[in-house]
């Protein structure tokens, strides 16, 4: 698939379900954190938010067509594999940071919009890759239904993402960090200078989204109910991440 073969004029605008003041809160988070954003994400992980990346990018190979949703600064795109990887980003500084240093590669090709109204025909992706984005969207059954459009047959998509544990000792400990550490850590890699910009830790603010994804057997459950042939998901380290598949 060549770059423009999978791309259509989409505007999406008339039935769009975002709801465009969250949106716009956490767009201004979003550009806010951009220039730390990795660090960001290793500290509050521990050291182990590249280690999951790789892991989940292992689904991918040299020979296939690949779209990322929800691609962000290109923290996760940088590991996929694949002759045509797509950059879907809603937000435009996020998506210009991502294709500065190593994915300026022909490969990659940016594109400004959403993963519940992608703008590509349909069954063009062998694999629909999502790192750490599917807990923001919106409307997460709309996206996978979008998702399972633009797969080929026999295509997948695979989900990483912060996800709900499994017992209610890891979920109330979870629950805690989330509230209570994650953004105190995250903040540190701030210079003071900036922190003083800031009216209010957005951290903080994204933090409360950090457990959108729900349980991820409920979520393998949801894409078979709407026509995925097959799901499953595995939990990693603690139980407070996960991969979630779905084949076409």
């Amino acid at each position: 698939m060549s770059h423009a073969d999978g791309v259509q004029d989409n505007d999406g605008s008339a039935d769009r379900k975002l709801e465009k003041e969250s949106w716009s809160r956490v767009e201004s988070d979003i550009q806010s954190i951009g220039e730390f954003y990795d660090s960001a994400a290793s500290i509050i992980s521990f050291g182990m938010m590249d280690r999951w990346r790789k892991k989940a990018a292992t689904e991918t190979s040299e020979d296939m067509s690949v779209l990322e949703v929800g691609s962000g600064p290109g923290s996760f795109s940088r590991h996929l594999r694949g002759r045509d990887i797509i950059l879907l980003e809603p937000n435009e500084f996020m998506l210009r940071k991502s294709l500065q240093g190593a994915l300026c590669a022909g490969n990659y090709l940016p594109v400004i919009g959403v993963a519940e109204h992608l703008p590509f025909v349909e069954g063009v992706f062998d694999r629909v890759m999502s790192g750490f984005s599917f807990k923001n969207f919106i409307d997460k059954e709309k996206a996978l239904r979008d998702i399972r459009r633009v797969l080929r047959p026999d295509g997948r998509v695979v989900i990483i993402d912060i996800a709900e544990p499994d017992s209610g000792i890891r979920k109330r400990v979870m629950n805690f960090y989330m509230k209570h550490v994650l953004g105190r850590l995250a903040i540190l890699v701030v210079p003071r200078k900036v922190r003083r910009e800031w009216k209010s830790n957005p951290w903080q603010h994204l933090s409360e989204a950090y457990m959108n994804l729900g349980r991820p057997d409920e979520l393998a459950s949801t894409m078979k109910e709407i026509g995925y042939r097959s799901s499953d998901f595995r939990y990693l380290l603690t139980h407070g991440v996960a991969i979630v598949r779905g084949e076409k």
